[in-house]
């Protein structure tokens, strides 16, 4: 064993994982060692005088919290804000880089540094602990999410927290009035108007930003029932209107459920096909080109108008 591991072992276990150069030094461990201890795959390098013990996670949300936890012991005095805080709290993120930690702490202007973005802390807003770290409010760390990343992104994120009912309308609407100053208030704006608790998945949140952009409004989590009135399916989204059912077809459900899941959907597909539906499947690559999902939507309805519903 190098001189020094054994220190590290023992600050492997003082913060689950994660320790900082200072921390090492205080036991007497070099840079040398520490260098020797990455090249060797007993240590990863986080960030600047960020070090992590152990396998690297796969996730990158995961790996984002492990960034967080050492920032955190780093800054003792920071709480998780925005993207960090939303992770935190296990809600999605979208389009948002996450190799950089986000910071409030005391501090007189914006800073970054290896691994994180710090920026100044409200000294009266209210922190909640996370597993992760103490961290702002939901609500606050979803409106950062539009603030910084965009709308968008704002959605996927705002969709989760009110379906978990970590937030609530009237909580965005209180911390997007409290930055009506931001440059890009704009952005938290157009996530409270486009937001739904209804949403079950990111996917989902983007297929509907997607499709009211392009002017086709959606009845979410359609129940679609026979003429006895036994419910043969519910739709992601029914155009409103219109014959059309629109579903996010993510893989998850059909990888978790098998052939068995395959062949159930199978059967659904073709029962609402039969009462007279048409039924567009949406996938996250057909995400990547708008103007196809909207052409292909579009060309449903046209046939929805010429179909009748079977007796």
């Amino acid at each position: 064993m190098v001189v020094g591991m054994d220190a590290i072992s023992v600050l492997g276990q003082l913060h689950d994982g994660v320790f900082t150069t200072a921390e090492a030094m205080s036991l007497g461990v070099s840079r040398d060692v520490l260098a020797h201890g990455v090249r060797d795959g007993g240590l990863r390098r986080l960030a600047r005088g960020l070090y992590a013990t152990g396998s690297r996670p796969d996730l990158p949300e995961a790996r984002h919290v492990e960034l967080c936890r050492a920032l955190l012991v780093e800054y003792p005095d920071a709480v998780l804000a925005g993207r960090s805080a939303a992770v935190a709290f296990g809600l999605p993120t979208w389009g948002v880089p996450l190799g950089t930690g986000l910071l409030h702490r005391p501090v007189d202007r914006q800073v970054r540094r290896s691994g994180a973005v710090i920026r100044d802390l409200d000294p009266v807003a209210d922190v909640v602990a996370t597993t992760a770290g103490p961290a702002t409010l939901p609500a606050v760390a979803v409106v950062g999410v539009a603030l910084d990343h965009g709308s968008i992104a704002g959605v996927v994120t705002a969709d989760a927290a009110l379906h978990r009912g970590l937030v609530c309308e009237a909580d965005l609407e209180q911390e997007v009035a409290q930055r009506a100053g931001h440059r890009r208030v704009q952005q938290a704006l157009a996530m409270l108007r486009l937001a739904d608790a209804k949403a079950e998945s990111p996917g989902e949140s983007r297929l509907r930003v997607l499709l009211r952009a392009g002017g086709i409004e959606l009845e979410p989590q359609y129940d679609v029932r026979d003429a006895t009135g036994e419910l043969v399916g519910r739709a992601d989204f029914r155009v409103a209107g219109a014959r059309v059912l629109v579903e996010f077809d993510g893989v998850v459900k059909y990888s978790n459920g098998g052939v068995d899941a395959l062949v159930a959907e199978k059967r659904r597909e073709d029962r609402l096909r039969a009462l007279g539906w048409v039924v567009v499947r949406v996938t996250w690559a057909d995400l990547a080109h708008p103007a196809r999902v909207l052409a292909e939507v579009r060309r449903a309805m046209a046939v929805g108008e010429r179909l009748v519903p079977a007796v």
